[in-house]
């Protein structure tokens, strides 16, 4: 047999064996010699993953002391210049550059990730949101630019896509061995532990699942990536159990969609009422689902037999342009009740990007897929960074909102901030204490900081860059009860004040309750002799006391002498 199969083809579940087919298992100096090899391709990928990983180690070390600041910054720089300095190295292995030119480009992927760190505030954890959601726009940026590096050549779409096809599924391969490793290795660790009453710290698991996914993943995975990349055009293999899942599971998903759609938009015209919000999602769902069932299928749109596909390409984009116009109005609307914040402005730019390219592959003669990564990584990029950028835009609009209120209940006047005399309305104290809690979280209060004439940094022993939105509403002078208004209208959310004490002198009891609704608008303390409830409107929260248990529950309760000295309403 000489370590191959019969001559004669060979069928087992799910695999075809040819008499071409050699199975053998590598040995161990077959794994050396490869991982030496893909660390000569990508020495520069395999050090920024070190370096990463290095800085998670530190982080998960020992929770009971101080995160060492730095090293968050590190595995943030991290995290960006891997795909960077990855998507860098397939071009310069695709061009074919000289060494040295080869070396400073990967160099400058390493730089940037380093500057990107530098340039990060020194205590992470107390930063406003936003400098996560760009280091999430940034990496997304960077992973859409490794799937196209290599393939931005007019006649490229074959290559490109059969490349990515084979990082996928190498990707899902090094995942699984990745799982499977960790996870023989972490049930030993345990067994020594229970057999030989040994104990290891729990954060010792935590940090070999870090070594996996810093290590050992990254370098399996770069082993198989495909080393004439050129030889990619030319390849023609089409997996059939992807052409099923395409055909037979994506396609059908989007056609419960368009369904869906169709139905609510006949039910808009109808009815002639604004679309909820909330359709804006799935027309998204609708949008990824038929764009990733194109890209999956694309190879086949020239075959004789799978002329259908292009067909099925048309008739998906000119589907989804009227959508657009009911996610427009949707998105919009929520945007003039209440100003643009970073999910309405990304939603209203892949709204744009996705009219884009509905135009583009209805009409356009160079129909390439290419073109769909690339302008991701661009609107990821224009996402980020500059006053066009999400972040920019919706803190002006919603300091300009809060601006507005201010000026328009009388606590700002002449650009600085006059404290309330007396109760406001409680829509405008809802909308400025929402608005306060927004800028918190995602910015902090730079932009509003100039018109109080106290700092709204925080103290230095503060577990946060900023004052808390309660002490900003005290020092607009009004309460902090933030009430926001869902679908349906009547119903009220109320969010409770965080990190803040209670103080309970001059009580005997305190009862904790988490919501009311229409069919739990009551509940009895029965070692306390209380009932309370809350009336339909939701504006009224009665206290019976019920010395005699049982019996004062009932209808009599519930009548007028409930509502005599023995009951309290707020």
């Amino acid at each position: 047999m000489g370590g191959q199969w019969y001559k004669e083809m060979r069928i087992m579940p799910g695999i075809i064996f040819s008499e071409d087919t050699v199975v053998k298992l590598p040995s161990l100096q077959q794994i050396a010699v490869t991982a030496a090899q893909t660390l000569q391709r990508f020495p520069f990928v395999l050090l920024v993953s070190a370096i990463g990983t290095v800085a998670a180690l530190i982080l998960a070390d020992d929770p009971s002391e101080a995160e060492p600041l730095w090293a968050i910054r590190v595995l943030y720089g991290a995290l960006v210049a891997l795909p960077l300095v990855f998507g860098l190295a397939l071009l310069s292995i695709k061009r074919a550059w000289r060494t040295p030119l080869s070396t400073t480009i990967r160099a400058v992927g390493v730089l940037a990730g380093g500057l990107y760190a530098w340039s990060l505030p020194e205590n992470i954890p107390a930063a406003p949101d936003a400098h996560s959601m760009r280091l999430a726009l940034l990496i997304a940026a960077a992973a859409f630019f490794v799937t196209f590096a290599p393939w931005m050549q007019r006649d490229a779409d074959n290559g490109f896509w059969q490349f990515n096809r084979a990082l996928f599924v190498r990707a899902v391969t090094a995942g699984l061995f990745t799982i499977v490793l960790y996870g023989g290795l972490a049930l030993a660790m345990a067994a020594v532990e229970n057999l030989f009453e040994l104990h290891i710290p729990s954060e010792r698991y935590l940090q070999l699942w870090i070594l996996h996914l810093g290590i050992f993943l990254p370098w399996f995975f770069l082993a198989g990536v495909p080393h004439d990349l050129e030889s990619m055009k030319q390849v023609e293999q089409y997996p059939n159990g992807l052409k099923i899942f395409s055909q037979y599971v994506l396609l059908p998903l989007v056609g419960v969609y368009l369904v869906i759609l169709l139905a609510y938009s006949g039910k808009i015209i109808i009815s002639w009422t604004w679309p909820y919000g909330w359709v804006s999602r799935l027309i998204l769902g609708f949008s990824a689902a038929g764009l990733f069932s194109l890209l999956l299928l694309h190879p086949l749109r020239m075959r004789e037999e799978a002329r259908w596909i292009t067909r099925a390409g048309n008739w998906f984009w000119t589907a989804l342009l009227p959508l657009l116009v009911l996610y427009f109005l949707a998105v919009s609307r929520r945007i003039s009740e209440y100003g643009l914040t970073e999910g309405r402005y990304l939603g209203m730019l892949v709204g744009a990007w996705l009219a884009v390219m509905a135009l583009h592959f209805l009409f356009s003669r160079g129909k390439r897929i290419t073109r769909i990564p690339v302008s991701l990584c661009l609107l990821a990029l224009l996402l980020s960074f500059g006053p066009w950028s999400m972040f920019s835009v919706s803190e002006r609009s919603q300091a300009t909102r809060l601006e507005a209120l201010l000026d328009q209940t009388g606590l700002l006047a002449d650009g600085k901030i006059h404290p309330a005399g007396e109760k406001l309305p409680v829509d405008d104290a809802g909308e400025i204490n929402a608005i306060l809690q927004y800028l918190f979280s995602i910015h902090g209060y730079e932009a509003i900081e100039h018109w109080f004439d106290a700092s709204l940094r925080a103290d230095a022993a503060a577990r946060q860059a900023w004052k808390s939105p309660e002490d900003v509403a005290a020092l607009l002078g009004i309460d902090y009860v933030a009430v926001r208004k869902s679908h349906p209208e009547d119903d009220l959310r109320f969010d409770a004040a965080r990190f803040t004490a209670i103080d309970v002198r001059g009580y005997d009891r305190l009862l904790p309750d988490a919501f009311f609704n229409e069919t739990s608008r009551e509940a009895t303390v029965d070692a306390e002799q209380v009932r309370y409830r809350m009336n339909a409107t939701l504006d009224t929260l009665t206290f019976v006391h019920t010395p005699e248990g049982p019996a004062a529950e009932g209808p009599a309760a519930e009548g007028p002498a409930a509502e005599g000295p023995a009951a309290d309403s707020l």
